[in-house]
């Protein structure tokens, strides 16, 4: 079987070219589209879900990342307070007007537990499912995501598999009638990315929109890992996600926390709130160039 063939839904072929295109609680998500998607790791306190909600609006972004769901390495790591933080995240964001919230799921169950809290609190905004590096390959949960067709999904890259391994679990959730997806690229676990947290896979960006018609997404934040800077002041963060994103990425998710400090999970890799419009308009730059770049590209391609 050729690899056109196993990326039968989502693979790009002639007469099939055009991007996977939806919309999604007034957000459109597409391979020409852009979001910042910012937020909490793992939500920890109600006063930090406001404060990170009320940063995102000031900065004019509807869109979020919160963890409700954390699968960790160590059995003895916070591992998200799961179900019992919904309701006043949901209705949170539904006071500052964030539309879509990135958030991973781990179990067949929490895709229940998420419905009945928007449910329950009026569905005032809207969920993204993230399929988290750790369950790439966990086939009956992309079964049970692509099955349903109430919400989106985020599916990140496998941290220690092969990108068409990864590309096919997306297949798989489009296999089951779901076909809102965007891919995320987010770094692979070797100690060649050393002394980043992994080797950053952001040149891949290009090579996914190639192969499929899926919006792809970059995680600088779980790429990096520190807080890290460059001797002219620029965080690593801050380096990748330009890289990411002047490669044509459609979307940037980023660790943010109003005391990194105090996270519990991944401290040390959030960028601050007060951080927020420096990375916006750093991000504006790299988005104008590449802009600029495929502007030239065509330009060339027609002579």
């Amino acid at each position: 079987m050729s690899k056109t063939d196993e990326f039968r839904i989502l693979g790009r072929r002639p007469g099939n070219e055009a991007s996977i295109r939806f919309e999604y609680q007034g957000v459109s998500f597409d391979q020409d589209s852009f979001h910042v998607f910012a937020g909490l790791n793992a939500v920890d306190t109600r006063e930090y879900v406001e404060q990170t909600f009320a940063a995102l609006r000031e900065a004019g972004l509807r869109c979020a990342r919160m963890g409700a769901y954390k699968p960790r390495t160590s059995p003895y790591s916070f591992q998200g307070y799961g179900r019992q933080c919904l309701p006043y995240v949901f209705e949170l964001a539904g006071k500052y007007d964030i539309r879509v919230i990135s958030m991973e799921v781990t179990h067949d169950e929490h895709v229940d537990e998420i419905r009945q809290a928007l449910h329950a609190t009026g569905n005032p905004t809207g969920v993204m499912l993230q399929i988290g590096t750790r369950n790439t390959q966990n086939f009956e949960l992309l079964k049970t995501v692509g099955s349903q067709r109430d919400f989106p999904i985020l599916l990140k890259r496998g941290f220690g598999i092969t990108l068409h391994e990864s590309l096919l679990a997306a297949e798989y959730v489009a296999s089951e009638g779901n076909r809102d997806i965007v891919f995320c690229l987010r770094g692979m676990k070797t100690n060649f990315g050393d002394p980043h947290r992994n080797l950053v896979d952001f040149g891949h960006v290009p090579a996914v929109k190639r192969l499929t018609r899926m919006p792809v997404c970059v995680d600088p934040s779980h790429s990096v890992g520190t807080r890290d800077a460059s001797p002219e002041g620029i965080p690593d963060v801050f380096h990748v996600a330009a890289q990411g994103v002047i490669s044509g990425a459609n979307m940037v998710l980023v660790d943010m926390h109003p005391e990194p400090r105090r996270a519990l999970v991944d401290a040390g890799q959030a960028i601050t709130v007060q951080e927020l419009p420096w990375l916006l308009e750093d991000l504006a730059i790299a988005r104008e160039a590449y802009l600029v770049r495929r502007e030239v590209a065509q330009r060339h391609a027609g002579q």
